[in-house]
């Protein structure tokens, strides 16, 4: 699992996702910065992360299963 967070992908794909959290609790509590920001950008950026997170987590498991299969 440590080296799964090490994976560019699924890195990429956590700080999509903390930036869209941010931009989130900034849009709802109206804090002058966040004021401008669309709400579809934001739900384009959880979308986003979520599939960028589903491909690095797919592919880490394929990987761990044809190292498996090597070992046999």
């Amino acid at each position: 699992m440590r080296n799964l967070w090490r994976s560019p992908v699924v890195l990429t794909g956590n700080i999509m996702a903390i930036s869209a959290l941010v931009f989130l609790l900034g849009y709802v509590l109206r804090v002058p910065y966040f004021k401008n920001a669309e709400l579809g950008w934001i739900i384009t950026t959880f979308i986003g992360a979520a599939m960028v997170l589903g491909f690095g987590y797919l592919w880490s498991w394929k990987d761990s299963v044809n190292t498996k299969k090597r070992l046999k």
